[in-house]
């Protein structure tokens, strides 16, 4: 894209010429000239026709032209300074099969012909695609997400593809098709009437009075215009002569167009556009040949052009092009330019540096195509030339003919980026069009392609918000922990410290503040909120002079969780991040010791305590380095401590802790798939665990003893393989209950124990000689949620109050929430599962990837969490999508690092 003062369109006018180039298609038998004084056109009684110069005369009578007409037809251009310049182009049709090369040679060389050249067909920028799925990873490829929690577009920026036409019906683009105010009688704002069923013709019943009520020279022009004339070689299901108010599109593209800029979004159908509340002006411009060749025609395009700019349009695509440099486009797109509209236009698919128009004309942005991955597309265009680059493969959108379709090219490309225009242009009302080119190119997100296709990828994002917010970023916070029990206290002053950075190149962040806060009253502040200062773009700041603070104060939310919220917010334009973590204030009843070495299966018990609302600290050794001494056990009314498939999981000095604590009144429930073999016979295992290993294995399947007393675990069977549990059973070990201690359940081929409780000495034990998490729940046995809330409830554990109401089996299937969010290094997805099934949950990054499946198996209803560890993972966006039973959901997840 290149700026030029409105003080030389006249030279570049005049120096333009038309170049022959291979492959170039034109009107057959058309004509387009601009006079170079005012002519005044006359009929002669034979036919002929003569305009006052000798030489021209001669020409028409040569070449035996049939008629003529105004360029634009009978439209009136409202501009008057367009109007004027353009009132000396006309249109003369020749005999089909003319030889208009000669003609258009002939014509040239006459000082009264200012300029002409045969009514040129650009070839459509798109390469069709097998639509073999329905993903818009392109959306996300362009941070689109991110913006629509700001901006989905507004409805008074008009958008104009100059293509095919559009399918002005399709349900998920009738929403937002533009109706001319000015024949608009009803005052109905809709283009088709569904009442009377007329729904392929334009306008409604109370608009049709066949008059130019806007004095525009068209007669009930309610949504736009064909403007497709002399089209001799159109395939049969196109109109290819007659020009008239029905834009209708008649193959998809200018419908794919249409959508990727505007298709109507958040209405429960289909896909959605870049700026999916914008309005989208249908105009026809071209046509689909005998062969299935997709044309634009200039004549049309320039006309299309100029009625968009009369009324009112703000962006414009032209996802067509060629080699061939015209006066005619190139006074269209400067006189839209010059009358505030944004152009973008596609770089072509011919894998080729060479320009292409009119993507290259001044003032038009124009748009090369890239992969997934962020490389050029095989087929794109390229060169210094270009502007930016947008994603133009495997692009889902809504399709000719009320369907959809997956396809590729440059011709998407440059709609997507038309899109973000249309966005930049509706967050900026008072910009001029300048400023919003200056905001689209100078945004993109960096690219490393084969060949040069402009600044990068435009980021949707970056558009709207980098030259109205800073981008702030909380690099690092911690809180202290005086005593190092890994959360507050009671009576304990915990100061809290940031680093905030802010990205190079975005606005200053003015008069930046921090502050605390808590979702639950019952904690002191001393120093909540503090002013940070201005922080430059690619500089950073922090606290540490200055902590926040509060205090757990006696009386307070002693063991209970509160949500922790850390807030910056900054100036211009009321900007604001935050993170944001469930908190452990004081000692809460339970103590989850996860011994499992470096895996996820402490997240299978932590589900289910969660989804039970209890209480709980969770100690993973692996992180901590250390197991918990004696004193910190004791703190505790229960202890869960589970081994996972550690071997020789239990030091002496954890054999110590846990007997010191049981001799002080702790309950432990503790399990684990090698404990038996490495206690089997010691005097802890046999005083504490209460158990005497029987050296055998056992299969995967327990059942309760009826009337044994202890957990009040319902009759049934527990089984440890199947989806829905950790999938690490391992031989389990069968054992008996000894000092004291009662079987509660036996393995199916052993009349020895798998589950055995212990009651005495003021202390009470449950063991299980096997992995506890392994429960499936498979084939309607006793769930793992289940047989744990029993064995809480043994322990006289309860539930939070004021949340045990949400433990209700939920009604639908959905992420009911993403805690904390955003997050780092961890966050858990709260799934709602309305009844048992199969069930799916993953995470994407932005360019559609699957970076993480956190479950694939089968669930019983409830409420179930799952916690993702992004450790390896880049600080950014991503997606957790839930798919169960036929239903999907997704959230967005935001790591900040």
């Amino acid at each position: 894209m290149r700026y030029v003062w409105p003080i030389l369109l006249g030279l570049v006018i005049a120096t333009s010429v038309w170049a022959g180039v291979p492959n170039r298609d034109y009107v057959d038998g058309v004509l387009l000239v601009r006079f170079a004084d005012d002519v005044e056109i006359l009929s002669s009684t034979d036919g002929s026709m003569t305009v006052g110069d000798a030489t021209i005369d001669h020409l028409l009578k040569r070449f035996n032209v049939k008629s003529w007409e105004p360029f634009f037809g009978p439209y009136i251009i409202q501009n008057e300074e367009y109007r004027y310049q353009t009132r000396n182009d006309i249109k003369f049709w020749f005999p089909e099969g003319s030889d208009m090369e000669l003609i258009t040679a002939e014509f040239m060389q006459s000082e009264f012909i200012a300029y002409a050249c045969p009514d040129l067909l650009f070839r459509w920028s798109y390469e069709p695609d097998d639509p073999s799925y329905a993903s818009q990873w392109w959306l996300r490829s362009i941070d689109a997400p991110d913006i629509w929690d700001y901006t989905k577009g507004e409805a008074t920026i008009l958008v104009v593809p100059i293509d095919s036409g559009v399918d002005f019906n399709h349900p998920d683009l009738i929403d937002n098709i533009w109706v001319n105010p000015g024949e608009d009688l009803d005052d109905n704002h809709y283009p088709v009437d569904t009442l009377m069923g007329f729904t392929d013709l334009p306008g409604t019943s109370g608009d049709w009075d066949q008059l130019d009520n806007d004095g525009n020279g068209f007669i009930n022009d309610y949504i736009g215009w064909d403007w497709v004339n002399g089209a001799s070689d159109a395939h049969p299901n196109e109109d290819g002569s007659t020009p008239d108010n029905n834009p209708m599109d008649f193959g998809g593209h200018g419908t794919g167009v249409s959508a990727a800029m505007a298709e109507v979004g958040d209405n429960g159908i289909g896909g959605a556009g870049v700026a999916y509340n914008c309005k989208i002006m249908a105009t026809r411009c071209g046509y689909s040949d005998r062969d299935n060749n997709g044309y634009t025609q200039l004549s049309a395009a320039a006309a299309g052009l100029a009625y968009a700019v009369d009324n009112g349009a703000t962006i414009a695509n032209m996802s067509f092009g060629g080699y061939s440099q015209t006066t005619f486009m190139d006074n269209a797109c400067q006189n839209a330019w010059n009358n505030g509209m944004l152009l973008f236009g596609a770089a072509g698919n011919e894998a080729v540096s060479n320009m292409s128009y009119p993507a290259n004309y001044d003032n038009v942005i124009s748009v090369a195509a890239v992969d997934n991955n962020g490389a050029r597309s095989y087929f794109s265009n390229w060169g210094n030339w270009v502007d930016i680059a947008a994603p133009g493969e495997s692009c889902f959108t809504a399709w000719f003919d009320d369907t959809y379709d997956t396809w590729q090219g440059t011709s998407v490309a440059s709609p997507i980026a038309a899109g973000v225009g249309a966005l930049v242009a509706g967050w900026y009302p008072n910009a001029t069009n300048s400023e919003w080119a200056n905001y689209v190119i100078n945004t993109t997100t960096e690219l490393s392609t084969d060949h040069p296709v402009g600044s990068g990828q435009v980021n949707a994002y970056n558009a709207v918000t980098q030259f109205y917010w800073p981008q702030l970023t909380i690099e690092e916070w911690s809180m202290s922990d005086p005593d190092g029990n890994g959360h507050p206290d009671v009576g304990e002053e915990i100061e809290v410290r940031l680093t905030v950075s802010n990205e190079e190149g975005w606005q200053d962040a003015l008069l930046a503040s921090a502050r605390i806060d808590f979702s639950r009253a019952g904690v002191n502040f001393g120093n909540q909120e503090i002013l940070l200062g201005n922080i430059t773009g690619g500089s950073e700041i922090n606290n540490n002079s200055n902590p926040l603070t509060f205090t757990v104060p006696a009386g307070g939310l002693d063991g209970e969780f509160n949500i922790f919220t850390l807030t910056v917010t900054s100036m211009p334009n009321d900007y604001e991040i935050g993170v944001s973590q469930k908190l452990m204030l004081g000692t809460p009843e339970v103590l989850f010791v996860e011994d499992c070495g470096n895996t996820n299966l402490g997240d299978f018990i932590a589900e289910n305590l969660d989804a039970n609302w209890y209480n709980y600290y969770r100690w993973d050794t692996n992180e901590l380095d250390s197991s918990p001494s004696a004193d910190y056990l004791q703190d505790y009314d229960l202890v869960i401590w589970m081994t996972g498939n550690e071997t020789d999981p239990f030091t002496t000095a954890d054999q110590t802790a846990i007997q010191t604590a049981m001799d002080n009144g702790a309950d432990f429930f503790i399990f684990g798939q090698t404990i038996d073999e490495q206690l089997a016979g010691t005097d802890f295992y046999a005083n504490y665990l209460h158990a005497q290993s029987t050296g055998e294995t056992a299969q995967a399947a327990l059942a309760m003893i009826p009337d044994a007393g202890g957990p009040d675990i319902p009759d049934g069977q527990l089984v440890l393989v199947g989806p829905g549990g950790a999938g690490n059973n391992n031989n389990p070990d069968p054992i008996t209950p000894v000092n004291g201690a009662v079987a509660k359940a036996t393995f199916f081929n052993s009349t020895n124990a798998g589950i055995i409780y212990y009651e005495g000495n003021d202390t009470k034990l449950v063991y299980c000689p096997f992995a506890f998490e392994a429960i499936s729940g498979a084939n309607n046995t006793l769930t793992r949620s289940e047989t744990l809330l029993a064995i809480m409830e043994w322990f006289n554990i309860q539930d939070t109050p004021e949340l045990s109401s949400e433990t209700v089996i939920p009604s639908s299937w959905a992420i009911e929430s993403v805690y904390p969010n955003p997050f780092n290094p961890s966050t858990t997805i709260r799934v709602a599962a309305p009844a048992s099934g199969d069930m799916q949950v993953r995470v994407f990054d932005l360019l559609g990837r699957e970076v993480a499946t956190l479950f694939n198996g089968r669930v019983n209803a409830g409420m179930h969490n799952f916690t993702w560890q992004a450790t390896n993972q880049a600080a950014g966006v991503y997606f957790a999508v839930m798919e169960a039973n036929g239903h999907r959901a997704v959230s967005k997840l935001t790591l900040v690092k």
